[in-house]
């Protein structure tokens, strides 16, 4: 019979597969993705040809990671109905006990999210005064370059990328598969072997689910995520950056080459004359080509 160790490995193989299959992947050629950022940030990324990954507790929607709980409540209520046997009873309590400790160990140990946020919105002003303070700058990528780059990390460093989900029944459904799942991957285990590794697996999948799960409220920003998840892996790899008046810890995903970028927007509320002359003399001394990549002030209307 195989170890537990084996046993780990495949539960782990399959918290990222298994995820990656349920979320939506942008499919259209020609798109781009929209990250909205301050100047400092806009600079670092393309002065280091690297993507800014902030650790997900540091994200300015504060109740993300708790409103999965009650996703979690919900699938957990409709699952205890099922008696399935001793394996199934012991597989519920240490869902539930997980559940329990998720949001003070996500904190405490050394298992940790760092996300990367974009939008298919364009120019959006709630995006603009929620991300950029209106006067900030937004990135836009060519959708197919940037994930085409990042693609080979994604085992490697348990990284995943899709569209966030904001139907709350398409949530409960994709979490409640992944379990399901998890329970056939075990069924021919003896309890024994299970239990020791159940509690990492369903850390696994509990933030997984949790970075690309959002409120419906939150629908309009159209929001496609990067997110690395570490369990100490990136010990000694985490910078440290001031926004807002708030120390913000990241990571950085590098590219050999510049990142795929086609256009950048100025805030609304920035309304100095030489903003749009400084980016474009800017990024061509940084080689890129304005034939290329575009840069236009926004059109959004902001009142204060």
């Amino acid at each position: 019979m195989e170890s537990e160790k084996t046993l780990a490995g495949k539960l782990e193989q399959h918290a990222l597969q298994g995820f990656n299959k349920q979320i939506t992947r942008i499919q259209e050629a020609g798109q781009s993705l929209y990250h909205y950022t301050g100047l400092t940030s806009l600079m670092g990324m393309i002065e280091t040809n690297r993507l800014w990954m902030s650790k997900g507790t540091f994200l300015n929607d504060s109740s993300e990671l708790v409103y999965f709980s009650g996703i979690l409540k919900t699938v957990l209520d409709k699952m205890q109905v099922s008696d399935k046997g001793n394996l199934w009873g012991m597989f519920i309590e240490e869902l539930q006990q997980t559940l329990d400790h998720f949001m003070k160990e996500i904190e405490e140990s050394g298992f940790e999210v760092y996300v990367f946020s974009m939008s298919q919105t364009e120019d959006s002003l709630a995006l603009w005064y929620n991300y950029a303070k209106g006067d900030g700058y937004n990135i836009g990528f060519s959708a197919e370059e940037l994930l085409e780059k990042i693609n080979h990390y994604l085992l490697e460093t348990g990284l995943l990328h899709g569209l966030v989900v904001y139907s709350r029944r398409e949530q409960e459904t994709i979490l409640e598969d992944l379990l399901m799942e998890s329970f056939e991957l075990i069924s021919g285990y003896q309890e024994e072997q299970v239990t020791s590794v159940l509690a990492d697996h369903f850390f696994s999948v509990m933030a997984s689910c949790a970075i690309f799960f959002k409120d419906a409220t939150f629908k309009s920003e159209e929001e496609y995520r990067i997110a690395i998840i570490s369990r100490g892996e990136l010990d000694g790899k985490v910078k440290f950056r001031a926004r807002n008046g708030v120390i913000i810890p990241y990571i950085e995903v590098s590219f050999e080459e510049k990142l795929p970028i086609s256009h950048i927007t100025i805030g609304p509320k920035n309304n100095i004359d030489i903003a749009k002359s400084g980016i474009e003399h800017y990024v061509r001394s940084k080689g890129y080509d304005l034939e290329t990549v575009t840069v236009s002030k926004s059109v959004a209307a902001l009142r204060y």
